[in-house]
C-alpha cells in the first residue's frame, strides 16, 4: 500500500518576503535528505495590504527525522535572510 504525502510543516515568511516553488522544494529536500517531497502554497486572504499574505506548506511521503530536518530547515532559511515562522503540523 503507497502512503500518502503529510503535511508537516506551514511556513510563513516575513512582509514582502517570497520563494519560488521550486528553490523551496530544493530546499526542502535538502533538509529531509529525500527527494519525496512536496511543497504548496496559498494565500491568506486579508493578511496583508496587497490582498494576502502566502504561505507555505512542506509535505514528506516516507518516514524522516523531524527535528533533524527542521533544525537544518531554519537554518537554511536563515543564511538566505528569511525571517520567517515555522508551524509543525500535528501528526
Amino acid at each position: 500500500m503507497r502512503r500518502e504525502q503529510r503535511q508537516v510543516f506551514l511556513l510563513h515568511l516575513g512582509t514582502r518576503q517570497s520563494i519560488g516553488p521550486d528553490d523551496l522544494r530544493v530546499i526542502w529536500a535538502t533538509a529531509c535528505e529525500s527527494m519525496d517531497v512536496r511543497v504548496s502554497r496559498r494565500v491568506q486572504p486579508g493578511s496583508s495590504a496587497e490582498g494576502g499574505r502566502p504561505c507555505y506548506g512542506l509535505w514528506v511521503r516516507r518516514t524522516f527525522n523531524r527535528i533533524a530536518a527542521e533544525e537544518r530547515l531554519r537554518a537554511m532559511l536563515d543564511a538566505r535572510g528569511f525571517l520567517f515562522t515555522l508551524t509543525p503540523m500535528p501528526t
